[in-house]
């Protein structure tokens, strides 16, 4: 049942989601997926509790999506933003502990970080925030990618990783998860600070040559 809830309250947001959000920001139902299904399962295959305390914080920020653009929105996507920030934080502190560095420790503080900072991009979204002026249409999509192809795909690749019959190929996609995101990060910021265009296509292919080197 714990498992179907979470579902059950994505489809439930789906319904009562305005049209014009799914239309203009389909990225929001991404996002509210993410953050009621897939995250928590990521938490608990860290070792990371995600209990009544996770599921309302995660509750509230999907209320904040149905709030968009109302004032109050931000409000309600606060406390999921700390709580993400939080547990990022306490791993940076975990990490940098003596005898912290294998890959797969390295791989979970990577995860909770990018989850932390696609909840500081969504907090920006709702709040109608435009960091470095992107369109708000990229502050959502850097929200879900983050969720994503930063949180999950990383938890994914540290599980691999942690497999006991790993794949010589399991450690340079991890390594690319853990160093690519950043680096596409990067070359988009800087593409759009007026850098030359080639930074950021460079980026994605050194992205692209880690996960397959």
């Amino acid at each position: 049942m714990k498992r179907i809830a979470p579902l059950a309250g994505w489809l439930i947001f789906l319904l009562l989601a305005d049209d014009a959000l799914l239309m203009e920001h389909w990225e929001a139902a991404l996002v509210a997926l993410a953050a009621l299904t897939l995250v928590p399962a990521g938490l608990r295959l860290s070792g990371i509790d995600d209990g009544p305390v996770y599921y309302a914080t995660a509750a509230m920020f999907c209320v904040a999506y149905l709030q968009y653009p109302g004032i109050y929105a931000p409000l309600w996507a606060l406390p999921y933003t700390l709580l993400a920030a939080w547990l990022a934080m306490r791993e940076t502190a975990a990490i940098a502990t003596p005898g912290k560095w294998r890959l797969e420790d390295w791989m979970r503080w990577a995860a909770l970080v990018y989850w932390a900072t696609g909840a500081v991009w969504a907090l920006s979204f709702l709040a109608g925030w435009r960091p470095l002026d992107f369109d708000a249409v990229i502050v959502g999509l850097t929200a879900a990618h983050f969720h994503v192809a930063g949180f999950v795909l990383t938890i994914i690749a540290r599980c691999l990783l942690e497999a006991s019959v790993a794949p010589p190929v399991v450690r340079p996609v991890a390594l690319a998860t853990l160093l690519g995101m950043p680096m596409v990060a990067a070359g988009i910021t800087l593409t759009k600070l007026g850098y030359p265009t080639g930074i950021e296509s460079a980026a994605a292919t050194g992205f692209a040559v880690l996960a397959f080197a």
